[in-house]
């Protein structure tokens, strides 16, 4: 079934309800993918999630042609397939007359009621928000009217994550018909409770986009309580490519935690902390060691946290790794159990890596965790974001020591079955440049 884009002209483009068009059974859509920095190195975060995507893309899209277009390119360079252009002409504009797209943003169509929605739910950050995603939008708009005029075949595109390019997007399909948008949502810019005033700027785009893509149920089940119809949803979780070898347990009569998150107060690396002290303290007679992943501005409030440590507790804080090194310590160390408190999430990548090298996982049953973590507990088991540190304490000691070896050994299989069957990232990447590809049309 095909869904509509919006009908009207720039002034009414977010504030009437979406026309339907009728589109040809197939239309060959050059694919634009919109991103923060990839291909570019700067943030690493992204660069983990949209790599192991791009040679599908490329590949499914291969006769129509593939461009990159980033809102930043600091850093280097990763390589990309032959047919896979990079157009550095957003970031450059961006960087250079970024004061002037803000202070040209009160031009934005509706941006004074969005403006003042942002203020009234979402306080300061509300409103600053919704002033920068306007003033992103209108420099891609910019570059869009340009890129299209050049380039004179229909677009796809396709936004990484929800925000200022996608608005301009937005705009952009209200004046090409022939046209389409999707973009992915993953925490920050779907779920309103991301920050602490609770607000999402520009909701009202979801109407206007051909597929929203969630990457867990908890994504797609949200959208659906507001009121986005099934028809324009579509799960693809991210996944991480399997590995030629498996994690493997522990037999020298230590106990190994890993964690890997930055250090920031989502995470809650020093309420981590004080669960494994308390762990550590309940099994005196245990050597036990902790190995972090990561660096963020609550350090210091996690090494304060360390002073306390047990004299069978041993930590190691690796500080900012690439994935590369996190993946060949899953390959070359044993661990037995690895550990997430964050108090609020999408579907976290760090965790599907755990599990695709057969390593059981404890974490806060947030965002779409779940979908990892068997609730039968078999590969592992959630706690409540507002359980005590001594009740995650003991279900550490319920999962490593009060248990057969047999028992844990299972959980290992079933951590990588788990993988296999949800985050195989080749399988799911696959997946999605297909459904690009044809069912969108």
């Amino acid at each position: 079934m095909a869904l509509g884009t919006p009908g009207g002209n720039d002034q009414s483009y977010m504030t009437h309800h979406p026309q339907p068009v009728a589109y040809p059974v197939s239309i060959a859509r050059h694919l634009v993918l919109f991103t923060t920095n990839y291909p570019f190195t700067y943030t690493g975060g992204e660069t983990m999630f949209v790599h192991p995507e791009m040679p599908h893309l490329a590949e499914t899209f291969a006769q129509e042609g593939v461009t990159v277009v980033p809102l930043h390119a600091t850093g280097s360079q990763l390589p990309l397939p032959p047919s896979v252009l990079v157009d550095h002409s957003l970031a450059t504009n961006w960087q250079h007359r970024k004061l002037w797209h803000y202070l040209h943003a009160v031009s934005w169509p509706g941006f004074f009621p969005e403006l003042r929605r942002g203020w009234r739910q979402g306080g300061w950050g509300g409103a600053a928000r919704v002033w920068r995603w306007t003033a992103i939008a209108r420099c891609s708009w910019h570059w869009l009217r340009v890129f299209t005029a050049r380039n004179g075949q229909p677009l796809l595109l396709y936004t990484y994550w929800r925000g200022g390019q996608t608005l301009a997007a937005v705009r952009h399909i209200a004046e090409h018909a022939d046209n389409a948008v999707v973009s992915r949502v993953h925490r920050y810019e779907l779920y309103d409770d991301a920050f602490a005033r609770p607000f999402q700027p520009w909701t009202k785009m979801y109407q206007q986009l051909r597929r929203v893509i969630p990457i867990a149920q908890h994504g797609m089940d949200y959208l659906r309580q507001q009121g986005i119809p099934k028809e324009r949803l579509y799960l693809s979780r991210l996944g991480v490519i399997g590995q030629s070898v498996r994690t493997y347990a522990s037999s020298d009569g230590v106990l190994r935690l890993v964690s890997c998150s930055s250090i920031s107060h989502v995470k809650r690396l020093p309420f981590t902390a004080h669960v494994i002290q308390a762990f550590a303290m309940d099994c005196p007679d245990l050597c036990i060691r902790w190995t972090h992943f990561g660096d963020g501005p609550e350090r210091p409030l996690l090494e304060a946290e360390l002073r306390k440590a047990p004299a069978n507790l041993q930590v190691d804080l690796r500080g900012q790794v690439n994935n590369e090194e996190v993946i060949r310590h899953y390959a070359t160390h044993p661990v037995d159990l690895f550990i997430l408190f964050s108090s609020s999430e999408g579907l976290p990548v760090s965790i599907q890596e755990a599990l695709s090298m057969g390593i059981p996982v404890l974490a806060t049953d947030v965002g779409g965790v779940s979908e990892a973590i068997a609730s039968s507990g078999d590969n592992g088991a959630l706690i409540a974001s507002t359980d005590s540190a001594e009740l995650a304490a003991h279900r550490i000691r319920a999962l490593l020591v009060d248990t057969p070896e047999s028992q844990r050994n299972q959980r290992r299989e079933a951590s990588f079955n788990c993988w296999a069957e949800r985050f195989n990232a080749t399988k799911n990447h696959r997946t999605l440049a297909h459904a690009l590809r044809h069912e969108l049309d």
